[in-house]
């Protein structure tokens, strides 16, 4: 399975959307803006909010691997 937003390999469980199927890292871009979108914000707040989550799940990944 490929993922239908950038095409790499789907490994590991796949994220649904209503509307296509993401790999892990492209579902938390979508979960990121979907929040930032419904906070109410616009397309902007949900742009930003998109890119804070990935930051926020990068430096927990980086940290969870150091351990």
């Amino acid at each position: 399975m490929t993922c239908e937003q950038c095409g790499r390999p789907v490994r590991g469980e796949p994220v649904r959307t209503a509307t296509r199927t993401l790999c892990r890292e492209c579902g938390e871009d979508f979960l990121g803006a979907a929040a930032g979108l419904l906070a109410g914000g616009g397309v902007p707040d949900a742009v930003a909010t998109r890119g804070w989550f990935r930051a926020l799940r990068d430096a927990a990944r980086e940290r969870r691997d150091r351990r």
